[in-house]
C-alpha cells in the first residue's frame, strides 16, 4: 500500500496523512521504549507489574517493527523480503556498433 497523494501534498505539505501518522506513531512508541527500561527498574519489587511492563515493551517493540515496514512502503523504500535487484527497474542494454 503506497501512501496516497492527498490534498495536503497538493497544498505543499510533503507527506500524506497516513505517512505522517505512521511517522508520529513510530516516533512516540520508540520514545516510550526508551522509558520502559526505567519503569521496569522501578517495578523490580513487584513481579506482577514488572511482567505487565515487560509485555507492554515487547508489544510496542513489535508494533514499531510492523509499522516501520509499512512506513517504508509508504515512503517508497525497500520492503522486507525483497532484494535490491527485485526493486530496481529492469535496465535494457542495446548492442550496437
Amino acid at each position: 500500500m503506497m501512501g496516497t497523494l492527498g490534498k495536503e501534498q497538493a497544498e505543499g505539505f510533503p507527506l500524506d496523512n497516513l505517512t505522517y501518522d505512521l511517522l508520529t506513531i513510530v516516533h512516540a512508541k520508540s520514545k516510550a521504549l526508551e522509558a520502559y527500561g526505567r519503569y521496569c527498574d522501578d517495578a523490580r519489587q513487584d513481579s506482577d507489574i514488572l511482567r505487565i511492563l515487560e509485555q507492554i515493551k515487547r508489544d510496542d517493540a513489535n508494533h514499531v517493527r510492523q509499522l516501520s515496514q509499512h512506513l517504508a512502503r509508504c515512503l517508497g523504500g525497500p520492503q522486507q523480503g525483497t532484494t535490491a535487484e527485485s526493486r530496481s527497474p529492469t535496465t535494457r542494454t542495446t548492442q550496437g556498433s
